[in-house]
């Protein structure tokens, strides 16, 4: 006779629809977050701050689902001792690794450290939406130093995330080849056999009516708290009033640029050498030419916390004058076709807002650039 087939392990129920749900939604946000971050143009910042924005609503759900949902979802179902924790990397090593119904020692040192580090990542990209780019609902608070140095710590967590997830993938392939069960299915059908010789457990039930209003006043106390900030004016930002001889002297031979862009030297040298301004002859009356340049000197780049004013302050010593021949106008133009620049309706470098277009502000905002397509010659 033939031996009988040993019965399957039982099953059951570990990984409740919410968590998987959370679980599949944070991977495509987070995913999509970093490839738009890394790899896409800056003018993408807008979609990439709306994601940003999912994924922390994702991380409120998931610490309030941590508190009220089912037994596997909970914190306290998966806090293990460092000593329960060595003897699971002992087992790994050995190939033998102990089968856990819900997270194992190591996947929860993970779930905890994706979490710190995903919050981490949403709370200094709101700090440097609000220092360096003068959106968001921190703008009022923030200034463009503490801002330039969340994005750097914002740059430094996304690669710690990079490669945590590279970490999780891998170590997800390792336990479900050593286990003999694909994790991933367990993540889509949410059950998890039951290890041999192990009871069938009487799991707590997931909360989910005092979950349902935790969730509801934490998000409502967010979106409240930002609303409110978010009325509060950019701290960059400076009302400037229109100055009539500034625009219609300047804007009859080109594009009228910001005073922030430049700092108050270079701007009351241009002033002061309107005889040879960039090969022409600019002069004006003595009366108008004060009155330009004590307006371009009051609202100069020294008047603003922009990003555009505090990397244009720093000008090239041959050319202090001059916009495009600031080392940060060149880094960042610098990827650009040049036939770019000669199409209509640029025709030239100079002309700030045929791309930006609100150049005429000063914000310079990445949502707001616009390239225009090179003109390809007709067949």
């Amino acid at each position: 006779m033939p031996t009988p087939h040993p019965p399957p392990a039982p099953s059951l129920p570990v990984w409740d629809l919410p968590t998987r749900l959370y679980h599949w939604l944070q991977a495509v946000l987070v995913a999509s977050v970093l490839a738009i971050g890394f790899l896409a143009p800056e003018w993408w910042m807008g979609i990439h701050v709306w994601l940003g924005y999912g994924v922390a609503g994702l991380i409120v759900f998931r610490l309030v689902w941590g508190v009220f949902g089912s037994e596997y979802s909970r914190f306290t179902s998966f806090i293990f001792s460092p000593r329960q924790t060595w003897d699971h990397v002992r087992g790994l090593i050995r190939g033998r690794p102990p089968h856990s119904i819900g997270h194992n020692p190591l996947g929860a040192v993970m779930v905890f450290a994706m979490i710190a580090t995903i919050a981490g990542i949403v709370a200094t990209g709101l700090i440097a939406l609000g220092g360096e780019e003068n959106q968001g609902p921190l703008a009022g608070f923030v200034g463009f130093s503490v801002g330039d140095g969340a994005k750097e710590v914002h740059s430094i967590l996304a690669i710690a995330l990079l490669v945590m997830i590279g970490l999780h993938i891998f170590g997800v392939f390792a336990e479900s080849w050593l286990g003999r069960e694909s994790l991933i299915r367990t993540m889509i059908s949410g059950r998890k056999r039951l290890p041999p010789g192990a009871a069938l457990l009487n799991p707590r039930p997931a909360r989910r009516r005092a979950a349902t209003v935790a969730t509801a006043c934490a998000g409502t106390a967010i979106i409240l708290i930002g609303a409110l900030a978010g009325t509060v004016p950019a701290s960059g930002l400076i009302a400037m009033p229109r100055q009539a001889a500034f625009q219609e002297e300047c804007g009859e031979c080109h594009e009228v640029y910001h005073p922030s862009l430049l700092p108050r030297a270079s701007w009351l040298a241009m002033m002061a050498g309107l005889e040879n301004h960039f090969g022409e002859d600019a002069s004006l009356s003595p009366d108008t030419d004060q009155a330009i340049a004590d307006y371009l000197a009051k609202y100069a780049s020294e008047s603003w916390d922009t990003e555009a004013a505090n990397r244009l302050r720093v000008v090239d010593g041959a050319a202090p004058a001059q916009i495009t021949a600031t080392p940060f106008w060149k880094r960042k133009h610098g990827e650009i076709e040049k036939s770019v620049f000669e199409t209509k309706p640029l025709r030239g470098r100079g002309n700030c807002a045929a791309c930006h277009q609100d150049a005429g502000s000063g914000r310079f905002d990445d949502q707001m650039i616009a390239i225009p397509e090179p003109e390809r010659p007709s067949l």
